[in-house]
């Protein structure tokens, strides 16, 4: 009874700190995890009343790098553009997607960039079933596997390795650390990250993975890709060209009342 009208009245920039010290203090992470997969789908249901989740064949075109959907379509979720968008504009010949839930995600990169190689892995076997159910055809062309981030690198190595509100609920043992070092492990050349950036200090964080002896780049460029909403951030250990570079944590906090 309390928590609900906490959340009904308190707003959502003020609910945001409430959980990022709460997690804190307590040393956990923001979910349960072997409860997590009834949430989650809950969550989806409630998402896809507002917003496009899955590109319907023949309904949306790329117009100069941006999706367009047809006027009769819910709007895609602001955030999942932009990460589609970037994607799209880095072009990998092969990536993995770390806490690839339902699959939506994985499942929008194949049709938009049809000859790269996906992959993706999530902590839980219940998501996985979840994803197969809503995606059966990932069965046969994405690799899919059970894993936790958090404690080693994932087996492959591809161009590009992405998260979309994964790293934000890590909290326990500052795991998130080791989530993002292995994600560096995984990837050959990109990481893309879409979070709530006032969860952890991002910039900081990645920065000092960076000095860590056997970091496996052997240069690291941070940048954000504003779309004027949200922040995106792209990590590459070659200079990108059209990306803004990134100078410290406080810019990615530019639309905290938005994340």
């Amino acid at each position: 009874m309390i928590k609900r009208v906490i959340k009904r009245h308190l707003p959502k920039k003020v609910l945001d700190i409430l959980y990022k010290f709460k997690s804190r203090i307590q040393n956990k992470d923001d979910f349960e995890w072997s409860e997590y997969n009834k949430k989650y789908c809950k969550q989806i249901s409630e998402i896809e009343k507002e917003n496009t989740l899955i590109l319907p064949e023949g309904k949306y075109s790329i117009v100069e790098g941006k999706i367009v959907l047809e006027p009769s379509l819910l709007h895609l979720h602001p955030n999942h553009k932009l990460l589609y968008e970037t994607i799209y504009d880095l072009k990998p010949g092969s990536l993995l997607e770390v806490g690839c839930g339902c699959g939506d995600h994985l499942a929008n990169i194949q049709k938009v960039l049809p000859q790269t190689k996906i992959s993706g892995c999530d902590l839980l076997e219940k998501q996985m079933k979840f994803l197969l159910s809503r995606h059966p055809e990932l069965k046969t062309t994405a690799n899919l596997f059970v894993h936790d981030i958090t404690i080693s690198a994932p087996n492959t190595k591809v161009d590009l390795v992405y998260t979309q509100a994964v790293i934000m609920h890590i909290h326990r043992n500052n795991r998130h650390l080791n989530a993002l070092r292995n994600m560096f492990y995984a990837s050959k050349k990109y990481i893309v990250l879409m979070e709530n950036w006032s969860r952890h200090n991002f910039y900081n964080g990645i920065r000092k993975i960076s000095r860590e002896p056997g970091f496996p780049w052997g240069n690291i460029y941070l940048y954000v890709n504003d779309d004027g909403n949200q922040i995106l951030m792209v990590i590459s250990n070659t200079v990108l060209e059209g990306y803004k570079e990134l100078h410290n944590n406080k810019e990615l906090l530019k639309y905290l009342k938005n994340t």
